[in-house]
C-alpha cells in the first residue's frame, strides 16, 4: 500500500477505508495526518467525534481562530464552524451566511462534535449512535504533558459508550482513528493494548503498515514521508541536531528513546519464568542471581499482572524484587524497549 499520495502528504484516506474497526496512524509533524481525517469526513459526510487528550486542548480547538477545520475551509470553500453545547462539549456545523444577523450562523444539525478524554465520563449519557467515526488526534502525549489516570482504559470506556450496542443490532462497528506524532513508544495506549512490541518490531525492520484483520487493528507508521525530508530542509531542522529527540521524532519518525541498558538476548533455556506482567515475562537464572526480560512466555509463572492501574500497583508492590535487581545491574533484557516497558510499569517513565 503506498502511503503518500503524490503532493507527499499521508493518504489518510486510503488508511482509514482499511477493513478493520481501529486504524492507528503515526508520523512525524507536519505530514498531514489531521487535515486528511477531517477532510476525509467531510467529503464523505460522516458524523464524527473529534477528540483531544485534555480539556484544555479542545477548549483551544473550540475557538474559530484555533479550529482544526480552519486550513480546510480556505483550501476548500467548505464553511465549518464551532459553537460550544456546555463545558465539555463542543459541536462543529456548516455555516451559512445569515443576511437578518449579517454573519455566519450553524445551518441544521451539528455534523460532529469534540471532547476530550479526560473529561469523556462526564458525557455518559450523551447518545452518539449517529456518530459514525471518533478521530482521537495526538493521542501519544508529549513528555511535558500531565498523564491521565488509567488513560488506556478511559480511552476503551470512551469508545464503548459511543459504540453501544451497535453490532449486537447487526451494525458496523464504530471506526476509530487515531492519530499522533511518534513521541512515546510505551504510551498508556499501546501498553494496555499491547502493542508496543509490535511497533516496536515494525520500526526496527522498516515495516510501515501492519493490518490485523483478527483483532481489527491496523497499524500506519509514516516512515521516510516526502514531506518529513523536504521539511529537514527548512531553518527549525537545519537550527535543531540532526540526532536530537525532537528531529528524530518530527523528521525521522522515531520513538524518543533513552540511554540503552543492559540489552544482552539470553538462552531462555537457562532461565526459569517468574511473573507476566503486561507484555514482559520475567525469568530467574537457574544458577545465578539474574533475571532476564524479553515478551516471549514458556512454561507456567507464580504471578500474572495486567496493565491497569491497581494491577501495576500490585505488581510494584509484590515484586519490588527485581526493580533493586535492575538498580544493581542484576537484569538483562532482550531488546531496548523490553527495557523501557520495564521501566514504565515500575512507573519510573
Amino acid at each position: 500500500m503506498n502511503l503518500y499520495l503524490k503532493s507527499g502528504y499521508a493518504d489518510v484516506r486510503s488508511m482509514i477505508e482499511t477493513d478493520v474497526p481501529f486504524i492507528f496512524i503515526v508520523g512525524g509533524r507536519g505530514t498531514g495526518k489531521t487535515y486528511g481525517a477531517l477532510k476525509y469526513i467531510l467529503d464523505t459526510d460522516k458524523r464524527f467525534m473529534f477528540m483531544r487528550r485534555t480539556q484544555v486542548q479542545v477548549d483551544f480547538v473550540s475557538k474559530w481562530a484555533l479550529s482544526p477545520f480552519k486550513a480546510i475551509n480556505t483550501d476548500t470553500g467548505y464553511n465549518v464552524g464551532v459553537k460550544p453545547l456546555n463545558k465539555h462539549i463542543t459541536a462543529f456545523y456548516h455555516f451559512q451566511f445569515d443576511s437578518e444577523q449579517q454573519q455566519d450562523m450553524p445551518s441544521g444539525a451539528p455534523i460532529g462534535y469534540a471532547c476530550a478524554l479526560s473529561t469523556v465520563s462526564n458525557i455518559r449519557g450523551f447518545d452518539g449512535s449517529e456518530i459514525e467515526i471518533l478521530i482521537y488526534d495526538e493521542f501519544i502525549g508529549e513528555k511535558h504533558e500531565r498523564p491521565i489516570r488509567d488513560e488506556g482504559s478511559a480511552f476503551l470506556n470512551c469508545y464503548e459508550t459511543l459504540n453501544r450496542n451497535r453490532e449486537l443490532k447487526g451494525q458496523k462497528p464504530l471506526k476509530a482513528v487515531l492519530l499522533s506524532n511518534s513521541n512515546d513508544l510505551a504510551n498508556p495506549l499501546f501498553m494496555d493494548l499491547k502493542l508496543v512490541t509490535t511497533v516496536e518490531k515494525m520500526v526496527r525492520k522498516g515495516q510501515d503498515s501492519l493490518v490485523d484483520r483478527n483483532r481489527g487493528l491496523a497499524v500506519f507508521i509514516l516512515n521516510g514521508s516526502p514531506v518529513s525530508q523536504a521539511k529537514s530542509k527548512t531553518a527549525l531542522y537545519r537550527l535543531v541536531d540532526a540526532q536530537s529527540a525532537f528531529y528524530q521524532m518530527a523528521i525521522s519518525n522515531e520513538f524518543a528513546n533513552e540511554e540503552i541498558g543492559l540489552i544482552k538476548p539470553q538462552n531462555i533455556k537457562e532461565y526459569k519464568p517468574q511473573t507476566v506482567v503486561g507484555e514482559l515475562c520475567i525469568y530467574k537464572h537457574k544458577s545465578m542471581s539474574l533475571y532476564y526480560v524479553t515478551e516471549h512466555k514458556s512454561g507456567s509463572v507464580k504471578r500474572t499482572y495486567e496493565t491497569g492501574e491497581m494491577e501495576l500497583k500490585r505488581f510494584r508492590r509484590d515484586c519490588f524484587n527485581y526493580w533493586l535487581a535492575y538498580l544493581n545491574s542484576h537484569v538483562l533484557f532482550e531488546s531496548y524497549i523490553h527495557q523501557l516497558l520495564f521501566e514504565k510499569y515500575y512507573g519510573m517513565l
